[in-house]
């Protein structure tokens, strides 16, 4: 008899259908050109959850329950805070590389010489509202990605492992936007791989992190709204240059180099929050 919440059979069923399930969606996207087919892939992996805890359920031979459906694609209440992580976590790794282009770069910065009052009655209602917006869609990522997944994996692989796996693959799910489907587009194309793998798989970290330390999967939907609505609707709009996504945005070192650094302080609180909580359980 184990104590894992998560069947061996339902991660290979999650990872099976996602891939199945995504794979449609970016053909639609990739070589079809269907603009509407977005929604629907970032909705691929909460169904593919859905699917593989229902299966969990099963494999353990307990009577279905919605109450722990939602449990297990990670649909709990939480501290406020991680809610604030969330969203605090991304304006920092991208809005400081873009703080560095747009002074290294002040012709590329719509704002340059203008009060700063007035750049926030411009950016900061859309910075808030696009958030909300942007749950819509990345709610269906996070539900799979860290609701289901991260908890499924960490029981039985171990943090590390867990944070290896998930991280890459949710930089792997994307490559066939970048290849294919016109996604970062502005650098060659290998530059942009490498360059997305080395930003996205830290965020994954930090998304991972949150998700373990909150039990829940909605610090990491309104990180990846936040993320997204910062970057594409916010920064990017206000900046020029041919070369920027060489140094912010998704593929910039600059925003690489932010991002590991963020990522690795959490990573390193998280130890050493693990190693007191062990010490005092030894203790006590």
């Amino acid at each position: 008899m184990n104590n894992y919440r998560y069947s061996k059979k339902s991660v290979f069923v999650f990872f099976g259908i996602v891939i199945i399930l995504s794979g449609v969606a970016e053909f639609l996207i990739c070589r079809c050109g269907y603009m509407w087919a977005y929604p629907v892939l970032m909705w691929m992996p909460a169904v593919s959850a859905i699917i593989a805890s229902i299966v969990s359920i099963k494999e353990s031979g307990e009577r279905f329950s919605f109450k722990r459906q939602l449990h297990n694609t990670g649909f709990k209440f939480c501290n406020i805070k991680y809610i604030i992580a969330g969203i605090l976590l991304p304006l920092i790794y991208l809005l400081i590389p873009y703080m560095i282009y747009w002074k290294a770069h002040p012709e590329n910065f719509a704002y340059t010489g203008v009060p700063l009052g007035l750049i926030l009655k411009d950016c900061l209602l859309p910075g808030i509202i696009g958030i909300f917006v942007g749950l819509l869609t990345a709610t269906g990522e996070e539900i799979g990605w860290r609701g289901f997944l991260v908890p499924a994996l960490n029981e039985r692989i171990g943090l590390n492992k867990t944070l290896l796996v998930t991280g890459l693959f949710w930089c792997l799910w994307h490559f066939p936007l970048l290849i294919w489907g016109g996604y970062m587009e502005g650098q060659s194309l290998l530059y942009s791989l490498i360059a997305f793998v080395l930003c996205i798989f830290p965020v994954g970290v930090i998304c991972g992190l949150l998700a373990i330390e909150s039990g829940s999967m909605w610090p990491c939907a309104f990180l990846h709204a936040a993320h997204n609505n910062y970057d594409q609707a916010v920064f990017d709009i206000i900046t020029k240059g041919e070369d920027k996504l060489y140094y912010v945005s998704e593929t910039g070192i600059y925003t690489i180099i932010c991002v590991w650094i963020c990522a690795a302080v959490m990573y390193i609180m998280w130890n050493t929050k693990g190693k007191k909580d062990n010490e005092y359980k030894r203790r006590n």
